[in-house]
């Protein structure tokens, strides 16, 4: 079996639909990442995230984000950012774990009659990710391949957002029972599975993927994005876009 664990980076929404533009402090482009890893694999990823949390005399169950604050953690800069290296170098050593969509949200609300909101646009980029999903399973274990794909996000704490989960949950569901004009679906298990990333590394990973891929496009800072190619699904000629970089414009 294989789990996939999924964040993303970047807001989904921020479209003002009468002046057809982004409103204010809205990010150009959303970005969903996926980290896919064996389930064999599972335990081992956690005693390592645990260790390089030791390292920096973080507790073990404390919940590391991309986005969070160095000295809420009790960290100097210099050693928040040689912490985040060393988780992107870790998962880094997973080779084609990483999957990742990226949206540039403009083009996709003013081309795309199917994109009317965020729920729309994280739902097609859902769907462009678990395509490669199970491309990369097919790759791996042979096309046609039944090895089963359970997929992880981190869930939602308020009401608002709530609604976001069961709007992604029937996204899936679709996306699943459809799956795309290249490949079917039949890998994943029957539902999208929500838990609180503070208990799992697999979605801390997932989001460090998200927020190094992110930083890369909208900020054109390749610091962080370099260091994870290694992990990023190519194909047989190394090639990482298109195949586990997906630009959706």
């Amino acid at each position: 079996m294989y789990i996939v664990f999924i964040d993303e980076s970047g807001q989904p929404g921020g479209w003002d639909n009468e002046k057809k533009c982004l409103t204010n402090n809205s990010s150009k482009f959303f970005t969903l990442g996926g980290f896919m890893i064996n389930s064999d694999k599972i335990l081992e990823l956690e005693s390592r995230f645990k260790d390089i949390k030791i390292k920096y005399g973080l507790k073990e169950s404390c919940e590391i984000k991309w986005s969070c604050s160095y000295s809420k953690l009790g960290l100097t800069f210099e050693q928040y950012k040689n912490m985040k290296q060393d988780i992107i170098k870790m998962i880094s050593e997973y080779k084609n774990s990483v999957i990742s969509i990226i949206m540039d949200k403009e083009n996709c609300y003013r081309n795309r009659t199917d994109i009317k909101n965020h729920n729309d646009l994280y739902a097609f980029a859902l769907n462009l990710l678990m395509e490669r999903v199970c491309m990369e399973i097919s790759d791996r274990d042979g096309r046609n391949a039944m090895t089963p794909a359970l997929m992880f996000t981190d869930s939602r704490k308020n009401d608002n957002n709530n609604k976001l989960d069961k709007e992604l949950q029937i996204a899936y569901l679709r996306a699943k029972s459809l799956g795309t004009y290249y490949i079917k679906f039949s890998n994943f298990c029957e539902s999208l599975v929500f838990i609180d990333s503070n208990y799992s590394c697999g979605i801390q990973c997932a989001d460090f993927c998200a927020g190094a891929i992110h930083k890369k496009f909208e900020l054109q800072d390749e610091e962080f994005f370099n260091l994870l190619i290694p992990a990023i699904r190519k194909n047989k000629f190394e090639n990482m876009y298109g195949y586990g970089i997906k630009v959706y414009k």
